[in-house]
């Protein structure tokens, strides 16, 4: 057990540190994320009106910000942006998601509603 864990951890550590060096996906003149267009605009997932509901409901529990047992505060608006420009699709809205702890993955109807926000620029309302 410990062999197959100490191989996973060298495989993924390889994969990590050999991808570092790689050219950027896309060329410096590609819209930033203040220039995102949503995907989806007819459909009206917000922060406000969807989200923030999930996220307490699902992630506060860990993820509030001090001493919590998750990184990050997403108590907030801004605390959870960076999760969700970064990490939050990979962590909580794929199908093989380990986000939540203990309740991954979420429903798909939540993961659907949670991927329209973040396509269409993860508005706040």
């Amino acid at each position: 057990m410990k062999k197959t864990i100490l191989i996973m951890i060298a495989g993924i550590a390889a994969i990590h540190f050999g991808c570092t060096n790689m050219a950027p996906e896309f060329a410096d003149d590609d819209p930033g994320p203040g220039d995102c267009a949503p995907e989806f605009p007819e459909m009206d997932v917000t922060y406000n009106n969807y989200v923030k509901k999930v996220v307490a409901k699902y992630c506060i529990g860990c993820h509030h910000g001090g001493n919590s047992q998750g990184p990050g505060n997403f108590t907030t608006y801004n605390g959870l942006l960076p999760y969700a420009e970064e990490s939050f699709y990979i962590r909580v809205i794929q199908d093989n998601a380990d986000m939540p702890k203990g309740n991954a993955p979420l429903p798909a109807a939540i993961r659907d509603s949670l991927d329209v926000w973040i396509s269409n620029c993860a508005p706040e309302d």
